[in-house]
Formats: structure tokens, C-alpha cells, sequence
């Protein structure tokens, strides 16, 4: 039997398509929470993100959260809620201003200096906020559960 340039062509893109491009499954995710301080007082409206040190994988494994008034902060990322099980480094660094705060209208300048007010607990140190020099490190189990993350100035 001859197979011709095109069925051959197909027959690979088939056997491609069915294999998949040889990237890993992303390991399972588990409820991740936790509370945020500086100095053993809570830090509200900080970014806090959880980036896995395994390689395979790109922005879709890194997870993150913004504290509440009270610091309290719980994760998600682009493959649902939690964060991967697994070792990650943890930054923190303070989060953006809500959408409704960045225009130059009364109102939204308003809101702006009300999120500042917000801002207590500050400022966080630099090298919490670098994937590099962040001392912060976690190991989420399978489990999940709080991580608490205690910051200094």
C-alpha cells in the first residue's frame, strides 16, 4: 500500500494532535489562605503571590490574592482556586488601586485617597516584593490550609 505526501501529512498531525505537545500536567491545586503581617500586625491590600520553583510550566501556575482590612488574604489562579501543590517562592508587595480609582474625575480620586487610607502597616520592604530576593518560601500541601506570612521592616 502507498501513502501518499498528504495522507502521510495527516496521519501526523493526527498522531501530534492526539499526543498532545508533550507538556506535563500541572499538579493538583489546594486551598490556600493565610494572613499577612508586618511586625506582627496585619497588612491589608497587599498582593500576595505564591510562584512555583518547578519548571514545565508558565503564568498559568502562579497564583495570587489581595489581603483584606484585616490581612487576610486567599488565593487563586488562571487553572482555578488555590494555588499548585508544590514549593513556591512568596512575594508580597502592595496591590494595585481598584479600577474605579484611576481616572482624573472627582469621584475617582475620591475612591483613590479613600484605598490609600487603606494602606496602613507600610511600607513593605523591597525584597519581599522580588521573586529573587524574597526570603519567603512555602511548601502547599495537597491538603492546603493557612500560611500564615510574617514580614518585617
Amino acid at each position: 500500500m502507498i501513502i501518499r505526501f498528504g495522507q502521510a501529512l495527516a496521519i501526523l498531525l493526527l498522531t501530534v494532535a492526539l499526543v498532545g505537545c508533550g507538556k506535563p500536567k500541572p499538579p493538583p491545586l489546594a486551598a490556600v489562605e493565610g494572613l499577612v503581617t508586618i511586625d506582627g500586625k496585619p497588612v491589608p491590600m497587599a498582593l500576595v503571590t505564591f510562584v512555583p520553583v518547578f519548571e514545565g510550566f508558565g503564568g498559568e501556575v502562579i497564583a495570587e490574592g489581595i489581603s483584606d482590612e484585616e490581612g487576610r488574604y486567599r488565593l487563586s489562579c488562571p487553572l482555578g482556586t488555590g494555588a499548585c501543590v508544590g514549593r513556591h517562592k512568596v512575594t508580597v508587595s502592595d496591590a494595585p488601586s481598584p479600577d474605579d480609582t484611576r481616572d482624573q474625575s472627582v469621584a475617582s480620586q475620591r475612591a483613590y485617597e479613600a484605598f490609600r487610607k487603606k494602606l496602613t502597616n507600610r511600607p513593605i520592604g523591597a525584597a519581599f516584593g522580588s521573586v529573587v530576593d524574597t526570603p519567603l518560601e512555602v511548601e502547599v500541601t495537597a491538603d492546603g490550609g493557612s500560611y500564615d506570612l510574617e514580614l518585617t521592616h
